[in-house]
């Protein structure tokens, strides 16, 4: 565990330096990043995510400038005007940061802007099938991978294939599994009241919530090597689209399932 505390000390450190000023809580931040499997790709931008639940003024600011560009594109997609663009934007930045503030859920495993632009796909495309819900998306042509060439030639050439074992890796998932993906996307639930409804501890609560996703990546990643025979960069660059999505292929998926 020497190792992986000096890594979490060296990671908040880099943090510090890569958004001067913000004020981060140690002990926090490195309960979030303890796992035996070590530190997540995008452990500096945990960093910023603790800080920003954690209330600090200079992170939620950069956070604000860093974390919508994607999400502006999102939305841009869905065809949003203005208006409704800057609800949804108003709408995620309340849930993520106030109240429960549902960003303690994010683990890392991907870009933080683009988990950020999940959520607000999610919260539009909720928004948008209240008023036309026999309007129909498809969530992987919802999110630019311009920035990306090799996501983007894999996005065309397998995007079945990613969903396949998407869905395959969410029906293997426990029933209880399943039933608290639902909760947290598709009934908006927050990590407290999962712990209420398990009469669990709040941090136990959180912990699941993170083994669920990382289960749900393992297996998709499993079947997307074995049935492409993807390997290295390109099984990552599968992963970390898929990741990109998540929230809103999980509601496309989950919403109206028992």
């Amino acid at each position: 565990m020497t190792g992986l505390h000096d890594a979490i000390a060296e990671t908040i450190e880099a943090a510090r330096a890569r958004w001067p000023g913000i004020s981060v809580d140690d002990a926090a931040v490195a309960e979030a990043l303890a796992s035996d499997e070590g530190l997540p790709p995008f452990a500096i931008e945990v960093v910023l995510a603790r800080a920003c639940v954690a209330g600090d003024e200079a992170a939620t600011a950069y956070f604000h400038g860093e974390m919508f560009e994607r999400v502006d594109r999102v939305l841009a997609r869905l065809g949003l005007g203005a208006a409704d663009a800057d609800d949804v934007k108003q709408e995620v930045r309340a849930k993520l940061l106030l109240g429960d503030a549902k960003l303690v859920q994010y683990q890392g495993t991907g870009p933080l802007a683009h988990w950020v632009a999940s959520v607000a796909g999610r919260e539009a495309l909720g928004a948008m099938r209240k008023r036309k819900p026999a309007q129909d998306f498809d969530d992987l042509d919802l999110f630019d991978t311009g920035d990306d060439p090799e996501l983007q030639a894999l996005k065309s050439r397998h995007s079945a294939d990613f969903k396949a074992a998407f869905q395959a890796a969410v029906a293997e998932l426990a029933p209880r599994d399943r039933a608290i993906l639902r909760a947290l996307v598709v009934d908006d639930r927050s990590v407290n009241d999962i712990a209420a409804v398990y009469s669990i501890h709040r941090v136990t609560a959180s912990r699941w919530v993170s083994e669920i996703r990382q289960a749900l990546l393992r297996g998709t990643r499993t079947r997307l090597r074995d049935a492409l025979q993807l390997e290295g960069s390109s099984l990552d660059s599968a992963i970390r689209l898929i990741d990109s999505n998540l929230d809103v292929s999980l509601f496309r998926l989950l919403k109206g399932a028992a």
